[in-house]
């Protein structure tokens, strides 16, 4: 399977789970990107998010949904209301949900990916790979 046809909605067996999951069952982790020399990830969101202002909005987090719908959700900082929160500890951010394509058109942007995942039964910290 490649890319296209993981978020264009290749028929996954059901990929819901239950709110009792046992995280042994599952995988959870982090991705970090790194993207190419000159490559500006704040410029392509104001081509590619309407109403994304780049003086007004930082991107804090980008979440990738794939399950019943497929949808890219990116959360930016709104820097016009992070001085008038009235939310202690909380950060004000706005939500910009997304189309597929949104991924599909910062690909080329990209210069390369890293993702770890892990069923969380031991600290990633402890491991030692034994067979170098």
């Amino acid at each position: 399977m490649n890319f296209r046809e993981f978020f264009y909605g290749y028929n996954y067996p059901d990929m819901q789970l239950d709110s009792d999951t046992n995280i042994k069952d599952d995988l959870g982790g982090a991705m970090s990107v790194k993207f190419k020399p000159g490559s500006s990830f704040n410029a392509f969101c104001s081509e590619h998010i309407e109403n994304y202002n780049p003086d007004q909005y930082e991107i804090l987090a980008i979440r990738v949904y794939y399950g019943k719908e497929t949808y890219i959700t990116v959360y930016a900082v709104d820097r016009t209301h992070q001085e008038k929160s009235m939310v202690v500890d909380k950060i004000p951010v706005k939500k910009f949900k997304l189309k597929t394509n949104f991924l599909l058109d910062l690909v080329p942007y990209i210069e390369e990916c890293n993702f770890t995942l892990t069923t969380g039964s031991y600290p990633l910290s402890d491991m030692e790979v034994i067979n170098r």
